[in-house]
């Protein structure tokens, strides 16, 4: 039995890293085939833009995962009682922090890391092909510091406030899943099978 039970936790195991792969694949060509069109096509301000916002979205994100992992379930559960809006998708958040910091994390963050150094060089190659004179080479290296030093500033900033609005921030992170659930039916987030069982055992639902 126990043997059943090891094989099975290395194949859901095995699954999860295969998802994550694949996962990562696709938000990361999506990410940059998006980058990559809004960069050919705009003006140099326009892209600094862009690359601000995924700087940012990785930043946020970030946030968001440290404070999942962070929060604390019981007042999540007083506002499911209450069904208040995207309080059952904060929690649900919370009992799926792992997952949910996997997502956020590794896989969000990242990619948008990645992706912003990759559109900050983009943007010297967009500009060094008007300007001649300009050092194509130099300026790479420099802007794509800049952009490492800021997300990795932006990101030391975001743990002590996803730390100490851990609750906050999660229940916030709640209101977006719930907007999607409520207007495109897209649940991200399920509640495990552990707390299902809980919930049916207990005759209702959080």
């Amino acid at each position: 039995m126990a043997n059943h039970n090891r094989r099975g936790g290395q194949a859901g195991e095995a699954r999860r890293v295969v998802g994550i792969f694949f996962s990562t694949l696709a938000l990361a060509t999506v990410f940059s085939l998006l980058s990559d069109s809004v960069l050919r096509t705009s003006t140099v301000f326009l892209a600094v833009v862009v690359v601000i916002v995924i700087v940012l979205i990785g930043i946020i994100s970030d946030i968001v995962g440290i404070a999942t992992a962070a929060a604390e379930p019981a007042p999540l559960n007083a506002m499911a009682a209450k069904r208040t809006p995207g309080a059952r998708q904060a929690l649900r958040l919370v009992r799926n922090a792992p997952r949910a910091a996997t997502i956020f994390n590794d896989l969000v963050g990242d990619i948008c890391g990645t992706v912003s150094g990759a559109a900050g060089a983009a943007i010297i190659f967009h500009v060094s092909r008007t300007r001649p004179v300009f050092d194509p080479g130099l300026a790479t290296v420099f802007l794509v510091s800049v952009i490492a030093a800021v997300t990795v500033g932006g990101k030391a900033l975001g743990k002590s406030l996803a730390i100490n609005r851990a609750n906050d921030i999660v229940f916030r992170a709640g209101r977006v899943l719930w907007w999607l659930e409520e207007r495109l039916g897209l649940v991200i987030f399920r509640d495990p099978p552990a707390a299902r069982r809980g919930s049916r055992r207990g005759g209702g639902r959080s």
